[in-house]
Formats: structure tokens, C-alpha cells, sequence
């Protein structure tokens, strides 16, 4: 049974991950590709990790006594390095014991998808390992909507636009109705863009928002596109498992088990979830260059109301 406390961790660690991709001047997935570069270990010898071993004297009987209550785990991790990083067997099986899965979720991250932040921890067992596969999940979860200030200024300015995704919140957070069909959580988001980019532009968007289907429709194809693909991760519906995956979902529902299969659907899964994030990450960039113009630019073409533009040769010049 899982508490409350439980999930709010949960959804407070998507949060932060989603923070961590979206407020970098590099795209997301440039990140991720950096974060798991370069971890291979150097070769490895066998005559110096026999000598490191005599060095420090001989292995403990407990740690004989540990290895054979682990011998059938042993056997199964031995059998995973060999099913998807046989290259590195050697390297990883001279790891100590309790650092062996840490180094196999390093090296399986750079060569196939990002595993959780847990599993590249030495706080990960082995037996953690193969009782599942640890997604990293990115799904846009209710705390990151509620934090939405810990966004880049980009990320709110499109927020804004796209429709609530819960009538109610999960964990009992206070939803009320804003009034005039709009969601109460919608209230300081369009406050915030008021503060951003003037209230007379933000009065003009819709309370309700627009769908992911009507910016869709409405801006691929335009300079604006990726504010589509935006609106489907807020709202859970990319189609890709990383992007549509809150934490609590995977806690609570069935363990993703190793097969060469699954691991080659979350592969092209992980492909496709990068090239949304790119997308994503493009426009929000875009909202943030001369953002009041930007902004009203975007609002002329959801509106259709050319006469938002502003030339600008007619907008005002500072005053020395």
C-alpha cells in the first residue's frame, strides 16, 4: 500500500527532473547524452585487480558468506550484463560487489535509455536491478503545474495557453473553479504571464485555454510549432512511455521486467521522446526572445487577429 507521503515524493522527484531539462539554454536531451557520456571505466587487468586484492588483504568470510546467500542473484545479473552490455562484462564484474549495478546503469544509459536518477545511486542493489527495469519517468506531473514559477519564463508563457489537465487534483490540493469556466489552478499562471508580458495580452487568452488538438492544428507548420507537442506532455499524451509516465503510475502499477524486447521498444520510445523535447524546448526559446512581441504575435495567430501585430517600426522607442 502506498501513502500519501509516498506520492508526493514521487511526483516531487518528476518535478525536479523536469525542472532540470527545461531550464537549461542546451535541449534536453543534449543534457541527458551528457549526463551518461564518458562513463566507461578503463580497461581492466586481471594480474592489477589480483594485486589490489592482495594488497588490502584478503576478502572477509562474510563477504564469502554474502556472496553465496546472493549466488542465484549473482548468476541473474551476470546473465543481464551479458544479454546487453557482454563488452563491458569484464569491467563491471571487477566492480565491488555493492557497486556493480551502479556501473551497469552508467554504461546501459549511455547505450540504450536513461535509467532513474535511483538506479545511477550506489544505493541500487543488484537484486533492485532485476526485479525491474527503473524508467526514468517525465511525465508533466500535478506538482510541476502547482510549481509552475519554477519554470523558465518560456515554459510559463506557453503554459498558459493549454487547457487544465485535471478537473480535480489527485492529492487533494485546493482546485477551485476561477470562475467564468475557468480552473482555479489557471488563476496565478495567467496572473504570472500578466507580469511577464503585460495583463492587456494576458486578458486576451481564453480562460479555459485551448486544447493540444486545437494547437495542433493551429500552429505545426508555423514558426510556433512544438506548442502543440507541449500541450500533449502537459496533458499526458505524447504516446511516448517516458514522456507520459508520472513516477506515482509507475510505483504503483506493474514492474517493467527485463526483456530484449521491452528494452528496444523503450530505446525508440526514448528517440521519439527526445525529439519532442526538442521541439518543446525550440518554442519555448522562441517565446523568450523580445517575448511581449513574440507573445502577441503567437495570440494574433490562436485568435485570428492580425491586428494584434504590432510593426516595428511603430513601437515605441525608449526615452534617453
Amino acid at each position: 500500500m502506498y501513502d500519501l507521503e509516498t506520492l508526493r515524493y514521487l511526483n516531487e522527484q518528476a518535478h525536479l527532473r523536469a525542472i532540470e531539462l527545461a531550464n537549461q539554454d542546451r535541449s534536453p536531451s543534449v543534457q541527458v547524452a551528457e549526463e551518461t557520456k564518458g562513463v566507461k571505466p578503463p580497461p581492466v587487468f586481471p594480474l592489477s585487480i589480483l594485486a589490489r586484492r592482495l594488497l588490502g588483504g584478503p576478502p572477509s568470510l562474510a563477504y564469502f558468506v554474502e556472496l553465496l546467500e546472493l549466488s542465484e542473484t549473482v548468476t541473474g545479473f551476470r546473465d543481464l550484463v551479458r544479454e546487453y552490455l557482454p563488452e563491458y562484462e569484464v569491467n563491471i564484474m571487477a566492480e565491488e560487489l555493492d557497486r556493480r549495478a551502479l556501473r551497469f546503469s552508467q554504461l546501459f544509459s549511455e547505450k540504450f535509455f536513461p535509467l532513474s536518477d535511483d538506479a545511477l545511486s550506489e544505493e541500487l542493489t543488484i537484486g533492485d536491478l532485476l526485479s525491474r527495469i527503473p524508467i526514468q519517468p517525465l511525465g508533466f506531473s500535478y506538482e510541476s503545474y502547482h510549481r509552475f514559477t519554477d519554470f523558465r519564463k518560456g515554459y510559463i508563457l506557453a503554459l498558459s495557453l493549454i487547457e487544465c489537465p485535471w478537473d480535480e487534483d489527485p492529492l487533494g490540493m485546493d482546485l477551485e473553479d476561477g470562475g467564468d469556466g475557468m480552473a482555479g489552478s489557471r488563476v496565478p499562471i495567467l496572473e504570472e504571464v500578466g507580469e511577464l508580458v503585460g495583463e492587456g495580452l494576458a486578458r486576451l487568452i481564453p480562460n479555459e485555454g485551448w486544447s493540444a488538438q486545437d494547437l495542433h492544428l493551429m500552429t505545426d507548420g508555423t514558426e510556433f510549432e512544438g506548442l502543440g507537442e507541449f500541450a500533449d506532455w502537459v496533458l499526458c499524451n505524447t504516446g511516448c512511455f517516458h514522456l507520459d509516465a508520472l513516477g506515482e503510475s509507475l510505483e504503483m502499477g506493474e514492474s517493467i521486467d527485463w526483456s530484449p524486447e521491452t528494452v528496444d521498444e523503450m530505446t525508440e520510445d526514448w528517440h521519439r521522446s527526445c525529439g519532442i523535447l526538442e521541439k518543446i524546448h525550440r518554442v519555448a526559446l522562441l517565446l523568450e526572445q523580445d517575448s511581449e512581441r513574440t507573445f502577441r504575435k503567437l495570440l494574433a495567430l490562436l485568435l485570428n487577429k492580425q491586428d494584434l501585430i504590432i510593426p516595428k517600426e511603430q513601437l515605441p522607442l525608449p526615452l534617453d
